[in-house]
């Protein structure tokens, strides 16, 4: 079965998503999927189902971009709970440990949780979907099997507006590294007070260049629970709020939504211009030829980094490498191959 060949009208863009509590980051992605009838949509970092923020969704090409936009820092909005820990370090798990929480120990709170920031070695939780032994750990801890999650570096890069939200629980904004999880995080601040400790809630605020305050962002969203899967997974029907409840108008209020990835991204780009050099241009790239940094449409461009290269309806990544008779421009992802003619029909 030969590739799929993908029609001049499929929607190509970064959707953000205020992702409401309840469905999974899969779930959204397949209502995105179905509303917007393609097949290439990923997301850019799973949210757990009761987090709610921003969940980024590369949809159509733009999926070619998801391993670049999963690779940035994320900031989130946690609200930790001290004097109780829970099988799942949030609060969708059973509680497994109390303690009281003294007067001194309160007090340290605010203090000890603006000191998480820097890298610590810490184990993701049990209920998480990172793999071992090639099975997310929560298929392993839903069948009550005992097992460690290797530790990974998390880096806390800043914390701010921590505030004492009622005895007990404490909120702050942090801005951490990819693969960081704010519920570990959550019991590294109960260990170094000595009490036990989980998060009771998490909303995601951004992702590297993208962020819940852009005008496009989509807020509010219809959340239906449907019958249990098969395996007793619960299940949820998503529409966009406020919009008529028909897959046209959803679609329209998604694709109104859809971001330019060269806006996400934040990178220079070459237009090129119609005629001998440009189609020269157009030509060598779609045969991945490196072009010289000396070609006349790339003249006014500094030789450095990652640049977006458009031609009508295509649109190129690029990155300039050093070469022996000076820097050369090369394709790193194609999202549409660039051509001066648009095509007319799918």
């Amino acid at each position: 079965m030969g590739r799929r060949k993908r029609s001049a009208d499929e929607p190509l863009g970064i959707l953000y998503i205020d992702k409401p509590a309840g469905p999974t980051s899969a779930e959204v992605c397949d209502f995105v999927r179905w509303v917007l009838r393609t097949r290439s949509v990923g997301h850019c970092g799973t949210l757990d189902p009761g987090a709610t923020g921003l969940l980024v969704c590369c949809v159509g090409p733009a999926t070619k971009l998801v391993s670049l936009l999963t690779d940035d820092d994320k900031t989130y909005r946690g609200r930790f709970v001290l004097g109780s820990s829970t099988t799942t370090a949030d609060a969708a798990g059973e509680v497994t440990a109390q303690a009281e929480l003294d007067d001194a120990t309160w007090a340290r709170a605010p203090e000890v949780l603006a000191g998480l920031l820097g890298t610590h070695e810490l184990s993701p939780p049990a209920f998480s979907a990172v793999r071992i032994d090639g099975e997310r750990a929560h298929a392993k801890a839903r069948r009550g099997e005992q097992f460690e999650v290797p530790k990974r570096p998390m880096t806390v890069l800043s914390v701010a507006d921590v505030e004492l939200v009622a005895r007990g629980e404490i909120a702050a904004t942090l801005r951490v590294s990819k693969g960081s999880f704010i519920r570990s995080l959550a019991v590294e601040l109960g260990a170094r007070l000595g009490v036990p400790a989980h998060l009771g809630g998490l909303h995601r605020v951004a992702s590297g260049a993208c962020s819940l305050a852009h005008p496009r962002a989509i807020s509010g969203f219809d959340v239906t629970p449907m019958s249990p899967r098969p395996d007793g997974k619960p299940r949820h029907r998503v529409r966009v709020a406020g919009v008529a409840d028909d897959r046209d108008a959803q679609a329209q209020a998604l694709r109104e939504a859809l971001n330019d990835p060269i806006d996400v991204l934040r990178i220079p780009v070459v237009d090129v211009p119609q005629g001998a050099q440009g189609d020269d241009l157009v030509r060598r790239v779609g045969h991945g030829q490196a072009i010289s940094a000396d070609h006349p449409v790339l003249r006014d461009h500094t030789p450095t980094g990652t640049l977006a290269v458009r031609a009508g309806s295509g649109l190129v990544l690029c990155r300039f490498e050093p070469a022996d008779d000076g820097p050369v421009l090369r394709v790193e992802r194609t999202l549409r191959p660039l051509a001066f003619d648009s095509p007319t029909s799918p």
